[in-house]
């Protein structure tokens, strides 16, 4: 009966076979895909019904399949291309979010949509260095709850965003580093917006009930992530938010007093300055001397924003306000300071 039941599915199995076991570099014949169909699914044919099989997955089911000269057919393209497949397995080894297992697990899955061979690769291709992978376990169902509670509808049906409550972790020196609930494993309530990727992390942007503010959290530092009964709160303060500049004020750690400010860069530093500031109407970029340009823009006046500064030594110098020079001076007698002694 087995055999029968899947000799009326033999075209399946030839698409199968093709799809798992060729592409553009690796051809087969329609000896390879008798000797799979008697051996994998105990079906008996004959290489001229193997032809007629190739022709309807080409003809009537649009597989790109290329040969027939020489007794070899390759399969060219698939629905995704390996070029795609590929960056996308690089994106999943990148996130910090996802700890190498699951990232394994991501990229077999991955694996799928293309032949064995290109699935070995997209195995062995990727190496990340100095790359920090989250320890923390369940990153990916705790996503699911946040956007279970966030959904708008369930089912096909209009549905209220929920809130979700959770512990949220931090570390600590304890007989080496470890993980320690924050206030002593008080239960955190939000109400969730928004999710974020800064730098290969997840980040969760939410309506706090105790802060009754917006706050950000670290996806792979939460746990036991529930979905509450209650009705999401907070949508007043999360529509008054511009997001772009919101995260380059938080992920940036720039918060401070908002201030316009010239900084003065050498001319090698105009895509890392791009890359800080952006492009927008309120960012200028001008060109000082042959080997300096100037940007204006606006921003958040902290230690961070000295420190950032301070990292390119004596490639970058604020240039005005004359207070901003001021207070990065006092920032830098801070440090020499503390130091000196």
């Amino acid at each position: 009966m087995a055999k029968s039941e899947n000799q009326k599915v033999k075209t399946l199995y030839v698409a199968k076979y093709f799809l798992e076991n060729s592409d553009e570099n690796h051809p087969v014949t329609a000896g390879d895909v008798v000797d799979y169909l008697k051996a994998e699914c105990g079906i008996e044919a004959e290489r001229r019904a193997i032809y007629r099989d190739i022709a309807a997955l080409r003809d009537v089911f649009g597989m790109d399949i290329e040969g027939g000269q020489g007794g070899k057919y390759r399969l060219l393209s698939r629905q995704f291309e390996f070029d795609d497949l590929r960056l996308l397995a690089e994106c999943v080894h990148a996130a910090k979010f996802i700890s190498a297992r699951q990232a394994k697990d991501l990229v077999d899955t991955l694996g799928e949509f293309c032949s064995t061979y290109q699935a070995e690769q997209l195995q062995r291709e990727v190496f990340l260095c100095d790359r920090v992978k989250t320890t923390q376990k369940g990153t990916m169902a705790i996503i699911t709850k946040i956007n279970q509670a966030m959904a708008t509808k369930q089912d096909g049906k209009p549905h209220t965003p929920q809130k979700i409550s959770f512990k949220y972790l931090k570390y600590t020196l304890q007989d080496g580093i470890t993980q320690v609930e924050r206030r002593k494993g008080a239960t955190y309530k939000v109400s969730p917006y928004k999710l974020l990727i800064n730098e290969g992390n997840y980040y969760l942007l939410a309506f706090d009930d105790k802060a009754q503010d917006m706050r950000t959290y670290r996806i792979d530092r939460m746990k036991e992530v529930k979905v509450l009964p209650e009705l999401r709160e907070g949508a007043e303060v999360f529509s008054k938010i511009d997001m772009e500049t919101y995260t380059r004020r938080v992920f940036s750690m720039f918060g401070g007093e908002r201030k316009r400010v010239s900084i003065r860069f050498i001319n090698p530093l105009l895509d890392t300055a791009v890359e800080r500031f952006g492009t927008s109407p309120d960012v200028f970029y001008r060109r000082d001397d042959e080997k300096h340009f100037i940007v204006t823009a606006d921003v958040e006046i902290s230690d961070q924003f000295f420190a950032w500064v301070c990292g390119f030594g004596k490639r970058v110098k604020i240039v005005n306000p004359p207070d901003v020079l001021d207070d990065m001076k006092m920032f830098l007698s801070h440090i020499y300071d503390m130091y000196r002694g």
